[in-house]
């Protein structure tokens, strides 16, 4: 079990991260927005960096516990993306694009991390959800989960380019609503069309 004052030092930090961004906030912001002084923060982390990358294994750890809690209750593939999306929403919300962008160009360590659980848990996620629904029937038939599994974790590096889609032109969550869309639509069987039009995800 965490410190209680480490975890709500983890807790401000990420949130404060998903508001501003993470190069424009200093240790001075975190300590005076905590009412905790720098020296107390230095008692559990080294620097910033390392206060990011505690962040992100804190956040990388509740989003497996959830998307596990989701594959136990969802009723379908189609469920299973649909709840795994609403859920992806909600925690972007209030989220700023700037703290990936960040992230990926100022933290190479931990964006080494946010990587290696894209390309191990969230990749073998998908690829066993496209795979349950072409048995369910709710995906086509002839589609391939390996291919489809690596152009879907592999778009989200497209959807970060800052050439295509500029952080000041293009939220984030929307850009992601819209790729979840083309990748759902582009493989539901009708049975599973039927489905995915039930849910309120992708309506304006």
């Amino acid at each position: 079990m965490k410190d209680r004052h480490l975890q709500l030092l983890i807790e401000k930090a990420s949130d404060m991260f998903k508001r501003y961004g993470i190069k424009s906030l200093t240790m001075d912001d975190i300590a005076r927005e905590l009412g905790m002084s720098k020296k107390t923060i230095y008692r559990f982390v080294d620097n910033k960096a390392d206060l990011v990358k505690m962040v992100m294994l804190d956040y990388l750890e509740t989003e497996r516990a959830h998307m596990e809690g989701i594959l136990k209750t969802s009723k379908n593939s189609v469920d299973e993306m649909i709840q795994i999306a609403d859920y992806f929403f909600n925690q972007m919300r209030e989220f700023n694009a700037y703290a990936l962008h960040d992230l990926k160009k100022y933290y190479p360590e931990t964006w080494n991390i946010y990587n290696d659980y894209r390309f191990n848990f969230v990749l073998t996620r998908i690829n066993d959800n496209l795979k349950s629904g072409i048995k369910q029937g709710v995906y086509r038939t002839n589609i391939n989960s390996d291919i489809l599994s690596k152009i879907y974790i592999g778009g989200i590096d497209i959807l970060l380019n800052q050439e295509l889609f500029p952080i000041k032109n293009y939220a984030f969550v929307t850009l992601y609503k819209e790729y979840l869309n083309y990748h759902l639509r582009g493989i539901v069987s009708d049975k599973g069309l039927k489905l995915l039009e039930q849910h309120n995800l992708f309506k304006s």
